[in-house]
């Protein structure tokens, strides 16, 4: 559990307006859940928050809902609580070669650096042209 000052400071990088900054809090809470139920509300409001970032290895591009999903059931887990998490609709994370291919067949231009493949993800989801699936995470 948390000190009131680890939360304070976890809960206001939570809210940074920067998805590469909002994303790297929510990989290191993936990697080491707070067990923590007072931090859950905060990551809860994430799961409307449709910015791009950049995860994982090899590197994924998706939103910022879908990390704040992960975050929620690793929590979950960590507590030993018998829930799931549920998005509707979200796009599925891509690899980076499968972003640069959507958006060449999109006519924008993409290659594999991180700028351009956040740019391309974003023009594509405007256009509504990324794949979208439901992910359940849990029972």
């Amino acid at each position: 559990m948390y000190t009131d000052s680890e939360l304070t400071e976890t809960i206001a990088n939570l809210q940074n307006p920067y998805p590469a900054e909002l994303a790297a809090t929510l990989k290191s809470r993936l990697t080491w859940p707070a067990q923590d139920s007072r931090l859950l509300p905060h990551v809860r409001g994430l799961l409307t928050d449709t910015a791009p970032c950049i995860f994982g290895s090899p590197v994924q591009i998706g939103e910022i809902r879908w990390l704040a999903a992960q975050v929620i059931f690793a929590e979950f887990k960590a507590q030993r609580r018998k829930e799931s998490v549920s998005l509707e609709e979200v796009i599925k994370p891509l690899k980076a070669t499968e972003l640069m291919d959507l958006a060449n067949k999109a006519g924008i231009a993409c290659d594999s650096n991180r700028a351009a493949l956040l740019a391309a993800f974003a023009e594509l989801q405007r256009l509504g042209q990324l794949p979208t699936t439901k992910l359940e995470l849990g029972s």
